[in-house]
């Protein structure tokens, strides 16, 4: 489900992660939304923030979780490769799916939820590690990312 995530230590005390389909991926908990920048650009606030709500609107569980992963996934929405399928969650059935709209994307991820999390689950990243979603370090990666906003 999560594209592959490649480490290069850059200088000691210094790590870069980086998306093997797209390059940098930003990892520091401080950071504004603003201060991320690499080669693909600035970062679409308002984009991002149509798709928290998004998920939010959907009424996906975790969602603060669910953000994280598809600002992984999509390297804060600017990777070509899946923004232009509209796939947020790089979800796959031996391709990349496509969507018509991002959107479809977050209710085929709220699908998903439902049918793997019957039980609600307290310790989500604990739930992705278990079915188990992504690579082995996976949650340790989302739970670097600095998203903080809760659905109000």
């Amino acid at each position: 489900m999560a594209g592959l995530l490649l480490s290069l230590f850059l200088a000691p005390n210094s790590l870069l992660l980086v998306d093997a389909l797209d390059g940098p991926v930003p990892h520091r908990l401080d950071m504004a939304v603003s201060e991320i920048k690499d080669a693909r650009g600035p970062i679409d606030e308002a984009l991002v923030q149509r798709v928290f709500e998004t998920i939010c609107q959907a009424g996906i569980r975790h969602p603060k979780i669910v953000m994280r992963q598809a600002i992984l996934e999509t390297g804060w929405f600017r990777s070509p490769f899946l923004m232009t399928r509209n796939n947020l969650f790089a979800f796959r059935r031996g391709h990349y799916l496509r969507f018509d709209r991002f959107e479809h994307s977050v209710l085929f991820y709220k699908a998903w939820q439902e049918r793997n999390m019957r039980v609600a689950a307290d310790d989500y990243y604990l739930f992705l590690d278990q079915i188990p979603y992504g690579s082995p370090d996976y949650t340790e990666h989302l739970r670097k990312i600095p998203w903080n906003k809760d659905c109000s």
